[in-house]
């Protein structure tokens, strides 16, 4: 890699630009956003549930990801059972995520999850819209709604988003006066699949 360098120094007179963004998700990097996008919101939300049950008009709005839609799951089965919201649990989006967990270590696509780079970040923001689902559906009297608010210009996207944080933070605003139990992409309903 030196020797390269040093030749292009001769080639070349100066370099403006050197854009090197690679992410590779490791087991402890995976790990550690299941812990931050799912069990740490369910932790928020379960500690404020008590309170948000006592208002007359009680509202949850998770931020989500395009990431998050079933679609990106390899196995059939296991995203039409993700997709039942009346027959689904918290148990069983806490199993589904934990047993994810356990393969990350084994090569987690061949086993029908999410493929790619971000694998636990598409889990994660999945299993986060199930459990908003869940919770909509246990809950009646709370809006509990997730939004993908776009690819917000943030540290996270490494300012590469195309909008504005204002922007974003107004959609996942919007998305508190609407109906309880649905995914919003661009300031619409969107399917979770």
């Amino acid at each position: 890699m030196l020797s390269t360098v040093q030749w292009r120094g001769y080639t070349y007179e100066r370099i403006d630009l050197l854009l090197k963004w690679c992410f590779r998700e490791t087991r402890d990097a995976g790990k550690e956003c299941l812990r931050t996008n799912y069990h740490g919101t369910k932790q928020v939300i379960g500690a404020l549930l008590p309170l948000l049950l006592a208002s007359d008009d009680g509202r949850v709005v998770n931020v989500s990801s395009e990431l998050g839609q079933l679609r990106l799951f390899g196995d059939e089965a296991l995203r039409r059972e993700l997709d039942d919201v009346e027959a689904l649990s918290e148990e069983r989006v806490d199993a589904v995520v934990a047993a994810f967990a356990r393969d990350l270590d084994a090569g987690a696509a061949a086993r029908g999850w999410p493929a790619g780079a971000m694998a636990a970040y598409t889990v994660s923001k999945a299993a986060l819209n199930d459990y908003s689902r869940v919770l909509a559906r246990r809950h009646p009297a709370l809006r509990v709604n997730c939004v993908h608010p776009g690819f917000v210009r943030t540290d996270m996207t490494v300012n590469f988003g195309l909008v504005p944080p204002e922007e974003g933070a107004a959609r996942v605003v919007a998305e508190a006066l609407l109906p309880a139990g649905a995914y919003f992409q661009d300031g619409k309903q969107a399917p979770f699949v």
